[in-house]
C-alpha cells in the first residue's frame, strides 16, 4: 500500500479542512434551526423536494470530507478489491436436481 505511493505525494489537507468546515456548518444549521427547517419541509408542493435535496447536499459534503480524511491518514482502498471477479476453477456448471413434490395424505 505505502510502496505504491511516493514519499512526496501531497495529501489533500486543504480540501479535507474545507469540506470538514462545510459539513460542520450544515450540521450546525440543521440542529440550530430545526423548527424553521421542519416548517418548510412540511409545506408540501415543491417544498417536498427540499428534504431530498438537503440529504443529497449533506451526503455529498460529508462523503467528500470522509474520503479526504482517510486519504490524509494514508488509508486507501485495496486495488485488488476494485477489479471485477472472474470465475476460476469450476468449468462444469451442472444444474442442481430439484426436489420432487410429494403428496402426503
Amino acid at each position: 500500500m505505502a510502496a505504491t505511493q511516493s514519499k512526496s505525494a501531497k495529501k489533500p489537507v486543504g480540501k479535507m479542512v474545507i469540506f470538514g468546515i462545510c459539513s460542520a456548518i450544515i450540521y450546525g444549521a440543521l440542529l440550530s434551526y430545526q423548527g424553521l427547517i421542519t416548517s418548510y419541509f412540511t409545506r408540501g408542493a415543491f417544498y417536498a423536494a427540499m428534504p431530498i435535496a438537503g440529504a443529497f447536499l449533506l451526503s455529498y459534503v460529508h462523503g467528500n470530507f470522509t474520503s479526504y480524511f482517510w486519504s490524509v491518514l494514508g488509508i486507501e482502498a485495496n486495488q485488488k478489491s476494485l477489479r471485477p471477479r472472474t470465475e476460476v476453477g469450476r468449468t462444469d456448471m451442472r444444474e442442481r436436481p430439484q426436489p420432487q413434490p410429494r403428496l402426503r395424505a
